[in-house]
């Protein structure tokens, strides 16, 4: 697994952004995309989510360098976010995080989204679906809008404990938990397990 930086990417106390947001009081998903209107990452899905959740939830895409015309007024889309800090406090702000993509190595807003405390659903990519919390994700196949959907109302009716998240997604996913498990494989391979 990759390691994630758990000092920064952590719950964050995001009261302050929700109300020069203006999104208190609203169901907030964010989706994290380089590439928001490619075929492989699943944009047009995520645009559709939001025509269906129209009345219940707001979307952040966050990443996206594109200029998205015509998109439903209940996407909000950030751009590029550079700085690390302010993309886990919108991991953080979000009651959900939304991963649309046909295929995935590993997904690291999976793993990022974990540690700040925010469940994941998504479609099946390969590499998510295989390194996610089961209790804090679920996936369907991919295209499957209608059940994509039931899973996000499934979860907008879930009561989340944020900080539980993030801590049983630091023992999977910190950069010190993978330091280790690389020199476990190491001591295994050459044959120095055991030794200090």
């Amino acid at each position: 697994l990759n390691g994630v930086e758990c000092d920064l990417f952590k719950p964050y106390d995001t009261a302050l952004l929700r109300k020069e947001m203006k999104l208190e009081n609203k169901y907030v998903i964010l989706h994290v995309t380089s590439n928001f209107t490619g075929s492989v990452k699943g944009g047009r899905f995520v645009i559709e989510l939001a025509e269906r959740l129209k009345d219940r939830a707001v979307i952040l895409l966050a990443g996206s360098k594109d200029t998205i015309p015509g998109l439903p007024d209940n996407i909000i889309n950030l751009g590029l976010v550079k700085n690390q800090e302010s993309l886990a406090k919108y991991y953080s702000m979000a009651d959900l995080y939304v991963m649309t993509s046909k295929k995935e190595t590993f997904s690291m807003p999976v793993a990022e989204s974990l540690c700040c405390g925010t469940p994941v659903v998504g479609f099946m990519a390969g590499g998510p679906e295989t390194i996610s919390i089961p209790e804090y994700s679920e996936f369907t196949e991919y295209g499957n809008m209608d059940k994509l959907e039931k899973i996000v109302y499934k979860w907008i009716d879930k009561d989340i404990n944020s900080h539980e998240i993030a801590e049983q997604a630091k023992k999977k996913f910190s950069k010190s938990e993978m330091a280790k498990q690389y020199i476990k494989i190491y001591r295994a391979l050459t044959g120095t397990e055991g030794r200090k």
